[in-house]
């Protein structure tokens, strides 16, 4: 039980509700990427009972998880979160005994995602995660030399850190891109699965 609780407060925690169709969050809540690190098998077994007790402690301190975007072993989340402050939504954590490697503010977006689903990627292709920091707001790596696009971009409020979510056939070639850009980046993680509060 204890383990579906820590895999289930992980999920939650690391979604938040975006207002519907728009770019930024409401002007009384803030957006939130954090970063967490689960040991393996953590996320098994979150289910509809252990994701409503996450929401409800995340609804105690004003929080709303919107998605985590995690990798194929479920040991590394990169969760979108709306709150009033960075404050509540480390308490939203501490009450769902979630980790947090880091935790950044994203108030501007580039093309945001439909509520409750991830963008359709075209057959063959995956999704990656692409960290920038330093003057890397809304880089578009579209490049139909390597068959690259840009699904959705959070952006910090000084435009210099960015987390992009591309589609393409495969790590290399969004590297490729990146490289061709001539944006600098950081990191590049697989990210094929989103987990929702719902």
């Amino acid at each position: 039980m204890m383990k579906a609780i820590y895999a289930a407060t992980a999920v939650a925690v690391g979604t938040t509700a975006l207002v519907a169709n728009a770019a930024e969050p409401a002007a009384a809540q803030h957006r939130y990427l954090i970063e967490r690190t689960f040991p393996e098998g953590a996320l098994d077994g979150v289910d509809d009972s252990v994701k409503a007790k996450v929401n409800a402690n995340n609804k105690s301190v004003g929080v709303a998880w919107e998605k985590s975007y995690t990798n194929a072993n479920k040991t590394k989340t990169y969760c979108v979160y709306n709150g009033p402050s960075e404050g509540a939504v480390r308490e939203a954590a501490k009450l769902n005994g979630l980790p947090i490697d880091s935790i950044v503010e994203v108030p501007l977006s580039s093309k945001p995602e439909p509520m409750g689903s991830p963008q359709k990627i075209t057959a063959g292709n995956q999704r990656f995660l692409v960290t920038r920091r330093g003057d890397a707001a809304f880089h578009d790596l579209n490049d139909d030399k390597f068959g690259v696009r840009l699904l959705t971009s959070y952006v910090t409020a000084d435009k210099r850190n960015s987390y992009s979510v591309y589609e393409g056939p495969s790590f290399s070639a969004v590297e490729q891109a990146a490289k061709a850009s001539g944006a600098p980046f950081e990191s590049i993680a697989a990210v094929p699965e989103t987990l929702y509060p719902n």
